[in-house]
C-alpha cells in the first residue's frame, strides 16, 4: 500500500508539477517588489521551478537563463531579466522568487593603487585597470602589446594583452585566447587574468613552460569583456555590477547562432560587433570564455543536442583541466555533475541547458576555432580575499590549457610555385563539416588539434585545386608537422583559367575588406546568373549580376564605400546551383 501511495504521489508530481508556494510566489503578489527592484537596479535576478525542460528552452529565448539545477523531480532555474524581459515572464503564469542580485555583494574592495592591485587580492577601479594593462606593454615592449578592439555602449575600452616573443610581427604559431567577464557580475576570473598576464611576462626566460608558451604561441588575454556591466555602479567600484551591457542586453546571447540564426536576440551590440570584427580578422586556434555562478567546464554545443564531431577531444581537455584543479583544490571544488558526459566538473552545454547566441558556439561553428566556457566559481562576485586561493586552484590549468594549442596536426599551406602563404580551409575527411579550420592568411600556418589517430585531410582555397592528404598520424601530447602546397587554377604562362568542371563560389578576398573586395565564381556551363549582396538582417542591398554568362571562371569587384561597416552575405544562383558566403566590411 505504501508503494502504491508513493507511486501515486510521484506520478502526480511529474504530471501536474509540485506546489512551490512556500518558496515561490506569483507575479501579482510581488509586483511592487519587482517594480522597486527595476527602479533601483534595472536588472532582475530570480529563480523558479519547472518540470519541463522544453519549457525552459522556450523561456530562455526571451530572457537570460543563468543556471539550471536538476532536482530529480523538477528543475530549479536561475535567470536574469531586463524590464522588457520581465514583462514577458510575468505573462507565463510561473511562480518565482526574486533574489538578491549577485552584483550587490557587500564589502568588496576596489582601489586605484597599482601596488595594492598587483598583490592580486583586490579589484581595480576601471581607470586603474586601463593603466595596468598599458603598463604591461610599457614594461615588456618586446613581449606585449595592448590592443583596443573597440568601445562599449558607454565608451569604455575592450582591451587585449597580446603576448609573444614576436609580438610586433607575425610568426607561424597558434593564436590562443582567454576572455573573462562577458557577464559583468561574474568577476572571479577578472583579476586572475590580470595576474596571468603578469605571470607570463615575468616568467618568460625564468620558467621552462612559460618560456615555451611565449615562444611558440601568440596569446591574447581579455580580462574584461563587459566593462559597462562590471562597472555598472561607477568607474570606482565593482559593487553594483550587473550581467548585461548598458543596453540591457546579454552579450553572450548576442552572437550569430548555428540554430537560431544571425541575430538570435535582435540587434548586435557594440561589444558583439567589436569581438566579431576581431574574430573575422584573425584565426584563433583555441579559446576559453570565463564565467561564474557554477563550477564546471562547459563545451559545445550549447545550441543543439547533436554532439560535436570532436566530442571526445573536448571531453579529454575538460577532464585534464578538472583533474589538474583537483590536485590543488578541495574535492568539492569544480565537481558539479550536470549530465552528459557524467564526469564531475565537465558538461556538454546542451545537456545542461540550451543557449542561443553564445560566443562559444559562434567561435566553434562560424570561425573554425575551438572555444569552451569555464564556470570557475559558484560565487559570481568573488570576495577579493579569495582571489589568491582561486589562483592557486587554477593557474596550472591556465598554462596547461594554452599548451594544448601546440598539439595535433600542424603545418604550412602555400602556393606550389611562388611559396606564398595561403588562407585555406582544412577538413578532416569523413567528418562532419563543422570541424573545419582555417590556415592563417599571413603565414599560412594551420593547427588542427585532434585526438590521437590516423587521418586524411583536405585543403581548399579560392582559385586553387583542392588537395587531400592521407595517412597523417597524430599522437598524444605532440605535434605532427605536415606542410601542403596547392596548385593554382591559373596557368603560370598566360594567366588563363584552366578548364572549369563544376560550379563554385569562392570566398571573397580580401576579407575583411575596405572598401573593395573581389568575388570569384566558376560556371561549368553557360548559365543565367544572379549574384546579390545582402546585409546581416537578410535584406538585399545590391545586385551585382543578373544576366547570362559563359562557361568558365568569372571575377568581379564589389565597392562597399556607400555602405556601413558590418557583416554582409553574397549569394549566387546559376541554374540549379546556389551558394552563399559571408564577408566583413570594416571602415
Amino acid at each position: 500500500m505504501k508503494r502504491v501511495i508513493l507511486l501515486t504521489l510521484v506520478l502526480k508530481f511529474v504530471l501536474t508539477g509540485y506546489n512551490f508556494s512556500q518558496t515561490y510566489s506569483s507575479y501579482n503578489s510581488q509586483k511592487d517588489k519587482v517594480e522597486n527592484a527595476i527602479k533601483t537596479k534595472g536588472e532582475l535576478y530570480f529563480r523558479f521551478a519547472i518540470n519541463n525542460k522544453d519549457r525552459i528552452n522556450e523561456i530562455g529565448r526571451h530572457l537570460s537563463i543563468d543556471n539550471v539545477k536538476n532536482k530529480v523531480f523538477y528543475f530549479e532555474v536561475y535567470a536574469y531579466a531586463s524590464p522588457d524581459e520581465m514583462d514577458y515572464f510575468s505573462k507565463q503564469n510561473i511562480d518565482f522568487e526574486l533574489l538578491k542580485h549577485p552584483g550587490d555583494a557587500e564589502n568588496i574592495v576596489t582601489t586605484d593603487d597599482l601596488k595594492q592591485i598587483t598583490a592580486w587580492d583586490v579589484y581595480p577601479t576601471y581607470p586603474a585597470y586601463v593603466t595596468l594593462m598599458n603598463s604591461f606593454a610599457t614594461a615588456y615592449p618586446n613581449l606585449c602589446k595592448i590592443v583596443n578592439i573597440g568601445t562599449t555602449v558607454q565608451g569604455r575600452q575592450l582591451l587585449f594583452a597580446v603576448i609573444s616573443d614576436s609580438v610586433q610581427f607575425r610568426k607561424p604559431k597558434p593564436r590562443f585566447m582567454y576572455s573573462s567577464s562577458i557577464h559583468g557580475d561574474e568577476t572571479s576570473s577578472y583579476v586572475l587574468m590580470l595576474r596571468l598576464i603578469d605571470t607570463l611576462l615575468s616568467g618568460n626566460g625564468n620558467n621552462v613552460l612559460i618560456t615555451n608558451l611565449v615562444k611558440n604561441c601568440e596569446i591574447w588575454i581579455n580580462p574584461l569583456a563587459n566593462p559597462d556591466g562590471t562597472y555598472h555602479g561607477g568607474d570606482g567600484t565593482v559593487t553594483g555590477a550587473w550581467r548585461y551591457n548598458a543596453n540591457s542586453k546579454d552579450i553572450n546571447r548576442n552572437f550569430p547562432d548555428p540554430v537560431a540564426g544571425p541575430n538570435p536576440t535582435g540587434t548586435w551590440q557594440p561589444e558583439t560587433i567589436a569581438f566579431m570584427n576581431l574574430f573575422n580578422q584573425f584565426n584563433f586556434t583555441l579559446s576559453m570564455n570565463f564565467h561564474g555562478g557554477a563550477e564546471v567546464y562547459n563545451y559545445p554545443w550549447d545550441c543543439k543536442s547533436a554532439l560535436h564531431p570532436d566530442d571526445t577531444w573536448f571531453i579529454n581537455l575538460g577532464k585534464r583541466w578538472v583533474d589538474t584543479v583537483h590536485q590543488h583544490a578541495p574535492s568539492t571544488y569544480m565537481d558539479d555533475l550536470l549530465g552528459y558526459p557524467n564526469i564531475p566538473g565537465v558538461v556538454n552545454g546542451y545537456a545542461w541547458y540550451t543557449v542561443a547566441g553564445g560566443r562559444q558556439d559562434y567561435m566553434t561553428f562560424f570561425t573554425g576555432g575551438r572555444e569552451v566556457t569555464l564556470e570557475n566559481s559558484s560565487t559570481k562576485l568573488l570576495p577579493q580575499a579569495q582571489l589568491p586561493t582561486w589562483w592557486e586552484y587554477n593557474h596550472r590549468s591556465f598554462l596547461y590549457y594554452i599548451r594544448e594549442s601546440l598539439y595535433g596536426i600542424r603545418g604550412l599551406v602555400t602556393d606550389s610555385v611562388t611559396n606564398v602563404p595561403l588562407k585555406a580551409k582544412v577538413y578532416v575527411v569523413g567528418v562532419n563539416d563543422t570541424t573545419w579550420i582555417y590556415s592563417d592568411s599571413i603565414k599560412g600556418d594551420y593547427h588542427r588539434m585532434i585526438n590521437p589517430g590516423t587521418y586524411s585531410l583536405t585543403f581548399t582555397a579560392p582559385n586553387y585545386y583542392p588537395k587531400t592528404v592521407t595517412g597523417i598520424t597524430a599522437y598524444k601530447d605532440s605535434a605532427v608537422i605536415y606542410n601542403v602546397k596547392l596548385k593554382s587554377r591559373l596557368t603560370s604562362a598566360n594567366n588563363e583559367v584552366s578548364e572549369v568542371k563544376d560550379f563554385n563560389l569562392y570566398q571573397n578576398y580580401p576579407n575583411p575588406f575596405n572598401p573593395v573586395t573581389n568575388i570569384k565564381f566558376d560556371l561549368k556551363e553557360n548559365s543565367f546568373v544572379t549574384l546579390k549582396i545582402y546585409d546581416a538582417a537578410g535584406k538585399e542591398v545590391q545586385t551585382l549580376v543578373n544576366s547570362t554568362l559563359n562557361q568558365g571562371q568569372h571575377s568581379l569587384n564589389w565597392n562597399a564605400e556607400n555602405f556601413s561597416s558590418g557583416v554582409y552575405f553574397y549569394k549566387i544562383t546559376a541554374g540549379n546551383f546556389s551558394d552563399i558566403k559571408k564577408m566583413l566590411y570594416i571602415k
